[in-house]
């Protein structure tokens, strides 16, 4: 026991040389300490099974730190390595307790024995027995109630770190997916001012309920920006369009102060104002249904209309 120790020490000592002395995440130091707690105690000789798979998972959260010390995948790793070592830990204890307890039954037979073989009383061997075998069986609820209080809460640990880790990969897939999504939309959306004509940018991202523009959006407005000084003969109307979510009027105020925004951000990079005039829409001319997130986004847009 003391050489898995003293190899769990070495081990670490490496892999903080290894990550050029990056200081290792809270859940990883918590890890390490669990596994050599419960290497120190009974597990390795009740339950070395147990051990061994919590060993195997902290060398695996200890790769993952030594590749990427900033990954948060090492941190969820050795979340799953510490749980490991203290169910090997709780586990162990359980079987301890088992045996206490199967003690225990010897000891009151014995001990039953000896009250029946020494004793000529009957009244006094009833209650000596009776009181014996009150204890035994408080003692054996304990220990299962013990051991299923143990059960429980280990499974909520489990369901916990299980959902916290599908909840984690499912926002970084949205996050992907949105970004993804937005370029396709840019990508797309081929700028030519035409007398009489429109361009509907949509990706024109605002903080919400503000009209502040975002950086993102800023990749799209250069394109609008180049169609301005590609048509230095084009004056626009910039037309602002909203959802349905929140008042009718609230929403036509806030179109127009992010058509005025987008303005703004043009004459900031040099397009005359005076080429310019800015309209608020609000929910009034959706292009898609309201009753979806992508119909939403849809009608979230910004217009250019070409004057004649």
């Amino acid at each position: 026991m003391k050489t898995i120790t003293y190899l769990i020490i070495i081990a670490s000592i490496s892999l903080l040389i290894g990550c050029g002395a990056s200081v290792p995440p809270t859940e990883l130091i918590n890890a390490r300490a669990a596994y050599q707690h419960a290497s120190a105690g009974k597990a390795a000789q009740l339950v070395p099974a147990e051990l061994h798979k919590a060993k195997v998972a902290l060398a695996i959260a200890e790769k993952s730190f030594q590749d990427d010390p900033q990954s948060f995948q090492t941190r969820d790793l050795a979340y799953v390595a510490d749980r490991k070592a203290k169910m090997a830990e709780a586990l162990a204890a359980t079987a301890l307790g088992n045996a206490t307890t199967a003690k225990a039954n010897q000891d009151y037979q014995a001990t039953q024995t000896e009250i029946v073989k020494n004793t000529k009383e009957d009244l006094a061997i009833s209650e000596r027995v009776s009181a014996l075998k009150t204890e035994r069986i408080a003692a054996e609820q304990k220990v299962v109630l013990e051991t299923e209080a143990r059960r429980v809460k280990q499974q909520d640990e489990a369901d916990t770190e299980a959902r916290l880790v599908k909840e984690s990969t499912d926002a970084e897939a949205r996050r992907i997916k949105d970004l993804a999504d937005a370029e396709t939309r840019r990508l797309n959306t081929i700028i030519t001012f035409e007398k009489g004509g429109v361009v509907i940018l949509r990706g024109v991202n605002f903080e919400s309920n503000k009209a502040t523009i975002t950086k993102y959006s800023e990749n799209i407005l250069w394109d609008a920006y180049n169609a301005m000084i590609a048509n230095p003969n084009v004056n626009v109307v910039i037309s602002g369009h909203t959802d349905d979510v929140g008042s009718e009027k609230a929403n036509q105020v806030l179109s127009l102060k992010r058509a005025q925004a987008v303005k703004n951000w043009l004459v900031k990079n040099g397009i005359k104002s005076n080429r310019m005039r800015t309209v608020g829409k609000g929910e009034s001319e959706p292009v898609a249904s309201n009753n979806t997130e992508d119909g939403r986004l849809e009608n979230r847009r910004m217009e250019f209309y070409a004057e004649k």
